[in-house]
């Protein structure tokens, strides 16, 4: 067994183990560096925009972002905080230049913000809820989130009182389950698959690296973690029917489901034994139901001695990262199971600083990405289940990144170097992805419109899946060290 004590080095370097000087964290501007200048940004774009709208060659709402950073950067060094400061870029159409105009005020009420000049932080927030609107165009989105999470975050600080507004899990899905009930939820999900590329991709990618180790295995128990709807199991199902007549026939597949709802997994169960049936597999499903991954131990997964076992951990851990103890508990029972392999899928991204500023930097691009890939996939920005996915996926996790701090700030998020080093620390080593997953992957990405725009990249061994250039979420495959 590890040493707990040591869990406290992981939660300094799951919390970014980069030490910034006072003046850093208190000034947001001075974390635009790495920006270009606004010389760079006019050189960039002054001369190659169109005259008329067009998506094509339009400012991504990243490169308008970095024309704000760099703006309020001049704003400062010029003049200090000055709202009066011209921030006209030549060249730019007007929708973009007031997307500039906007970001600099979310930039400038950040700075507000985290230097408790709550009176200018009022009135900028004030400007912000006049320009943005989450009806908008992605930039106008984009800074509806932020600025309601600033103005949060003020009211947080500021109250006397414990603050009482809506409540911030780290499993957004299951708090919208609860809250809309099964059948919206449901309408959610099949949204999110059918438009957006990356949880299809991830989960039958996940799938083809089970079949390409079970290969000679007779006896599979796959340890599901988050299994939703189940829906990629019946893919690994009809799989290992081919095999049914080979001499390396599966005999038996057993998938343990954890969940928090029994209904979930007992509807999932269902579905799943009536298409093994069909498919002529031997084949049962055991539900595990948890109210909280406290209650998870390894006597609860009946593992039998020559099954082949497989964890399925779908964007699970970055959900315990709140409580680095969990964390560590968690995956030392998932290391007694002995597992050949182990899947994690997680948000690609660095969300977890102790800084406000470079919390706040990241995520603003990160969901700058995510704003612009639903704007080219739902393009009608009225609709009103494109609203409710920004609210739920998005807004609520912007809040808790920006509005909360402590053992408030639930949602966090950390990059695949951050998990390569813990997991190999845990006692893992990480495995290579096989061609045909790579070449599976590449496929369902070509079933979606838009498939150009989308990025399917190496991250050291693992898989990670992008807009633009920029990764949203990475998958990886990991086995017990012997």
């Amino acid at each position: 067994m590890r040493n707990p004590k040591r869990w406290k080095w992981y939660q300094i370097k799951i919390t970014e183990d980069k030490l910034r000087q006072q003046m850093d964290d208190q000034n947001l501007f001075g974390r635009f560096e790495e920006f270009p200048s606004t010389p760079n940004i006019h050189t960039s774009h002054q001369f190659s925009l169109p005259t008329t709208e067009g998506h094509e060659n339009a400012l991504s709402s990243e490169e308008i972002i970095k024309a704000a950073g760099a703006q309020y950067m001049h704003a400062w060094a010029e003049e200090g905080f000055n709202l009066n400061y011209s921030l006209a870029v030549p060249g730019l159409p007007g929708e973009e230049q007031n997307g500039i105009e906007l970001a600099h005020l979310v930039l400038a009420s950040a700075e507000m913000v985290s230097n408790q000049r709550y009176e200018e932080a009022s009135r900028l927030l004030g400007q912000c809820k006049i320009f943005s609107s989450h009806l908008g165009n992605p930039i106008e989105r984009l800074c509806y989130y932020f600025s309601e999470a600033l103005q949060e975050r003020m009211e947080r600080q500021t109250c006397s009182e414990p603050y009482k507004g809506k409540e911030i899990t780290p499993d957004v899905a299951d708090k919208y389950r609860s809250d809309y009930g099964k059948s919206e939820f449901a309408s959610l999900a099949a949204l999110c698959t059918s438009v957006l590329p990356y949880c299809r991709i991830l989960q039958f990618t996940a799938v083809e690296a089970i079949l390409d180790a079970v290969r000679h295995e007779r006896r599979i128990h796959v340890i599901d973690l988050g299994i939703r709807t189940g829906c990629q199991w019946t893919a690994l199902i009809q799989s290992l029917s081919l095999k049914h007549s080979s001499s390396s026939s599966v005999k038996h597949l057993k998938i343990t489901a954890v969940g928090v709802n029994s209904d979930d997994l007992e509807d999932s169960g269902r579905r799943l034994t009536v298409f093994a049936r069909a498919m002529g597999i031997s084949f049962s499903f055991c539900s595990v139901k948890i109210s909280k991954f406290e209650e998870i131990n390894e006597d609860l997964f009946n593992v039998q001695a020559g099954e082949f076992v497989a964890v399925n951990a779908p964007t699970v851990f970055k959900t315990l990262l709140y409580d680095p103890t969990l964390l560590g508990n968690t995956v030392n029972v998932i290391r007694k199971l002995n597992p050949r392999v182990l899947l994690s899928s997680e948000v690609e991204g660095q969300h977890n600083s102790p800084f406000f500023a470079d919390r706040f930097v990241e995520a603003l691009f990160y969901y700058s990405a995510y704003f612009d890939c639903l704007e080219a996939m739902l393009p009608d920005r009225n609709d009103l289940k494109r609203v409710k996915f920004e609210e739920v996926c998005c807004g609520s996790q912007i809040r808790s990144m920006i509005a909360c701090e402590g053992e408030d700030r639930r949602v966090r998020h950390v990059k695949m170097d951050i998990w390569r080093s813990f997991f190999t620390w845990a006692g893992f080593r990480e495995k290579k992805f096989s061609y045909q997953a790579w070449c599976q992957a590449r496929l369902l990405l070509k079933q979606y419109v838009n498939a150009e725009s989308f990025t399917i990249e190496s991250n050291g061994s693992a898989m990670s899946v992008g807009w633009k250039g920029r990764p949203l979420h990475t998958l990886s495959i990991w086995a017990c060290k012997k």
